[in-house]
């Protein structure tokens, strides 16, 4: 099998190259180590099978970057058979630069001329041929945008493999080359390279190589200095200077530039996109249509997808052993717990994928790198940059979003620190998952200032990831390795249906097979935490006489009917029980009355008698399904109650006592506690925690409203408990998505622990001033809004120094 690399700059249309080549049939991992994507295919030409790895987009084989050490390290490493240069052709010149350095390496080398349509536009004219004699290389016309160039970029891979000796074109290097050749003759090159590449990395300082050669680095350094001091000038400017000189050379005489009227459209565009006075409201429109599409108009499509994903799980809970009234089998429990864990996550998809094909859309036409371009000045006095819009505004900078893709969004920032800042940062932003929360306690103690303490919500967690940023990028990511900005404003270019789906399947299918799998095996965890120990022996001897009673009185009812034959039996009873629930549940799911005759036909067959009494087929039945209902409420209620007693029991419910001492400084107790620790898997079920613990029987009153009625919380709870949720991380898919990102279990704990920690302390810190002081609620969130602002604003105005920074148009 042939080893074939696909290597290129940045925008030059790779990966419209990449998806031409190989199609569906595609892998996409990691490389080893990093978090950087790998994406490879097998495919077959002229009965030989070919092994595709495209490799990440890089300007050059220099150690700036992360994708340039893994590009090197391919290289390196993996020896592939022949390198297929992607450059985009109307832009040659540039693209040259890397050329140049993979024809050093002596491999065999296919250069494919992409985006010839561009060139021809703009009245360029390359002459292949002239170029091919000129490298020593196969070269190729291509516009993969349009799916053209298959054929002939496979048959010159194909003819390229079967070249074993490489005469490696060679770039005058003026008067490095007596360095150059002092270095060679102390190498032993490997069979892959050429002494002469490796010697050029040696002479530019690369570590990796260096290393690898086993010359010293004071031979180096002695060498540098001494081209220092004779031609005053440094090796490795000196060396991009040449390279450049020779691309413009060969340039010339390879390409024909006919006269051409007026700017380009990329420029005209770019008079509009990039001005000053209208910049920022465009950027503000694309982020507003983004968020619209992807996380509103993707929400609403939830509303059709969960009566989906609703049918398979109660598919899934008619497989598992039944329910005996208020005795639920353990494997039941299991198996409700991790389904509707994982239904969870699965409900957003739509989501994701409407978001990952607005980033590929946005990326395939340009606009990335000017939304990194405009907001650059502003997030590098936090430590971040450009880079970081998305991430931030996908997490809900400006409104409520999700962590997960804004997280899974970092992957493009170059810049380490950079992006472990944001990765670092995104999880304060307005998770969605946390409104039910904000809005369970706004109703019940804040109802007349509710869109004051929503306003303080919305926007206070961006001052706080701003100082966040600031504060990390000044101590512990400090010596963390950057990278200069280098940012490159493409050619606008119309995207590419297949290439926007396949890249948006792609990265929907990483989230599935990442994230929901180690999803599940938290769930896991967190299922035992909150199921043991269990109920006590006279607490449960309790709730089973409660449950005998109701059993007696319907049995009262059934007793002296048609129908007592069919319950004479508690086995029968707690048959036609899960029958019932079982057709409530199929019932909600029927979308049209055509569906619930059908729906009525299929259990009619399944149980004829025991469906007279659901459908209250006479007046003997109607008697029985009133009573049937009572029963089925005091089941549900008895269920409930041996849920709350079993949370309070359970090993989770004994840590928020143990925690009590501590968060009641912060106004919390023990049931707050659990309430907290529950919703770790997911904000939303904290509402569903509170719920089962402040259940009150029938009373129609929220959660909330009965934690006010109780007297033992006031707003000034409400709101040190509002306070925690913001500074608390959103669930445990984000923390697993900050794990992946960052490659580090450290950073993971790091992003549970540490806004943890904060929001203890804040939340006691402004609890206590606002006991003391006789705040009110509202005056809380108030000082603390101000306190995070002021806050952001003067480390805003403090010197922080960046790594520089380069912008390159490319019109």
């Amino acid at each position: 099998m042939n080893k074939v690399a696909l290597a290129g700059q940045p925008n030059c249309g790779k990966s419209t190259i990449f998806n031409l080549l190989a199609g569906v049939n595609q892998h996409v991992a990691n490389y080893p180590g990093v978090t950087v994507d790998k994406k490879s295919a097998t495919l077959t030409y002229a009965a030989e099978s070919i092994e595709l790895v495209d490799l990440p987009g890089t300007y050059s084989f220099s150690t700036f970057s992360l994708e340039e050490r893994v590009a090197k390290a391919f290289i390196l490493d993996e020896q592939p058979d022949v390198i297929v240069n992607v450059v985009d052709a109307s832009n040659l010149r540039r693209h040259l630069y890397l050329t140049f350095q993979l024809l050093e390496l002596g491999r065999p080398l296919v250069l494919v001329l992409n985006m010839m349509d561009v060139a021809e536009r703009r009245g360029l004219e390359i002459d292949c041929d002239k170029l091919s004699d000129l490298f020593n290389v196969r070269v190729v016309k291509a516009i993969g945008a349009k799916r053209q160039g298959k054929d002939d970029i496979l048959r010159a891979v194909h003819d390229a493999a079967q070249t074993k000796i490489v005469e490696p074109f060679r770039v005058d290097y003026d008067r490095l080359e007596p360095y150059i050749s002092q270095i060679e003759e102390q190498l032993s090159a490997p069979d892959h390279l050429t002494s002469r590449w490796l010697a050029l990395k040696v002479l530019e300082g690369d570590d990796v190589i260096v290393e690898r050669v086993g010359i010293s680095r004071e031979t180096v350094r002695d060498v540098s200095r001494e081209i220092h001091s004779r031609h005053d000038v440094d090796v490795d400017q000196m060396i991009a200077g040449l390279r450049y000189s020779a691309a413009d050379l060969a340039y010339h005489k390879c390409v024909k530039e006919q006269r051409q009227q007026g700017e380009t459209l990329t420029a005209k565009i770019d008079r509009i996109v990039l001005n000053q006075w209208t910049a920022f409201p465009i950027l503000g429109l694309v982020i507003y249509l983004v968020y619209q599409l992807a996380i509103v108009q993707g929400y609403k499509l939830t509303d059709y997808t969960w009566p989906l994903l609703a049918a398979v799980r109660n598919r899934f809970f008619s497989l598992l052993p039944q329910t005996e009234f208020v005795d639920v089998p353990l494997l039941t429990e299991f198996g409700i717990w991790m389904a509707n864990s994982v239904l969870a996550l699965l409900n957003y998809i739509p989501i994701f994928f409407i978001l990952f094909v607005l980033i590929a859309i946005l990326e395939d036409v340009g606009y990335m790198p000017r939304m990194a371009f405009i907001l650059d000045r502003i997030f590098r006095k936090f430590g971040l940059h450009g880079q970081s819009t998305l991430p931030l505004v996908l997490g809900g900078a400006f409104v409520g979003g999700c962590a997960v893709p804004g997280i899974m969004a970092t992957k493009g920032i170059a810049d380490e620190r950079a992006r472990l800042a944001t990765i670092l940062t995104v999880p304060y932003m307005n998770c969605l998952a946390k409104v039910p929360f904000y809005t369970l306690l706004l109703g019940a103690f804040f109802k007349e200032q509710m869109a004051l303490m929503m306003f303080f919500i919305s926007t206070v967690t961006l001052f706080i990831a701003l100082i966040l940023a600031r504060l990390l990028t000044s101590s512990v990511l400090r010596s963390r390795e950057t990278a200069p900005f280098v940012m490159e404003l493409p050619t606008y270019h119309l995207p590419t249906i297949s290439g926007v789906w396949l890249r948006a399947f792609q990265r929907l299918w990483i989230y599935i097979k990442k994230v929901v799998t180690i999803v599940v095996a938290v769930a896991v965890v967190l299922f035992v935490l909150l199921q043991y120990p269990g109920v006590a022996k006279d607490k449960m001897a309790e709730f089973r006489s409660q449950a005998d009673t109701a059993l007696a009185e319907f049995r009262l009812v059934v007793e002296g009917t048609p129908y007592f034959s069919s319950l004479d039996q508690p086995e029968k009873i707690y048959r036609l029980l899960n029958l019932n629930d079982a057709y409530r549940a199929d019932r909600m799911l029927a979308a049209s009355a055509d569906a619930v005759v059908l729906l009525d036909q299929k259990y009619l067959e399944m149980e004829p008698e025991l469906f007279a009494i659901i459908a209250a087929a006479d007046q003997d039945a109607r008697r029985i399904n009133r009573a049937l209902r009572n029963l089925s409420n005091a089941g549900r209620r008895l269920q409930l109650d041996m849920k709350n007693e079993k949370i309070t029991n359970s090993y989770l419910g004994t840590f928020g006592r143990v925690l009590e001492p501590v968060t009641r400084y912060a106004g919390f107790d023990w049931r707050i506690n659990v309430a907290f620790l529950s919703s770790f898997a997911a904000r939303e079920s904290a509402v569903a925690t509170l719920g089962s613990i402040y259940e009150k029987g029938a009373t129609d009153a929220t959660p909330a409203e009965v934690m006010a009625e109780d007297g033992a919380y006031t707003p000034v709870h409400a709101a040190s408990m509002i306070l925690f949720m913001i500074l608390t991380p959103p669930c445990i898919a984000t923390m697993v998505v900050v794990k992946l990102q960052s490659g580090s279990y450290k950073w993971m704990l790091f992003a549970i622990f540490f806004p943890v920690f904060t929001g203890v302390v804040l939340s006691a810190l402004f609890f206590s001033a606002a006991v003391q002081l006789g705040w009110s609620g509202v005056d809380l969130m108030r000082n603390f809004y101000m306190g995070v602002a002021a806050l952001a604003l003067l480390l805003g105005f403090v010197k922080n120094k960046q790594s520089g920074w380069y912008v390159g148009k490319t019109h």
